[in-house]
């Protein structure tokens, strides 16, 4: 089984918000991966900066609500991970929609 690479946007917007190392192949597993390592750090040290990370990044607040109510650090850390992944892919495709 092939793993699904990320869409260099996608990938340049991750790593710059969150200051994680940048590679030149990468799959969608291995930005989730190294993005939930980075939001648990975040969530131990400094989770005002991860909030104001997730606003800049345009994750809307009522799906971060819902994520931070009633779950463990190791669930937060999944699912922001998920739900920024997704939210910046959208983005992507929508720019794309509305360029052509």
């Amino acid at each position: 089984m092939t793993e699904k690479k990320i869409p260099k946007e996608v990938y340049s917007i991750i790593t710059s918000n969150f200051e994680l190392e940048e590679r030149n192949v990468i799959s969608i597993e291995d930005v989730h991966r190294a993005l939930t390592f980075k939001i648990r750090e975040l969530l131990d040290k400094n989770v005002e900066m991860l909030l104001s990370i997730l606003y800049r990044i345009d994750v809307g607040q009522k799906i971060t609500d819902e994520i931070f109510k009633n779950s463990s650090k190791e669930d937060i850390a999944i699912k922001l991970s998920d739900a920024i992944i997704e939210r910046q892919l959208q983005k992507v495709l929508s720019r794309k929609k509305y360029r052509e």
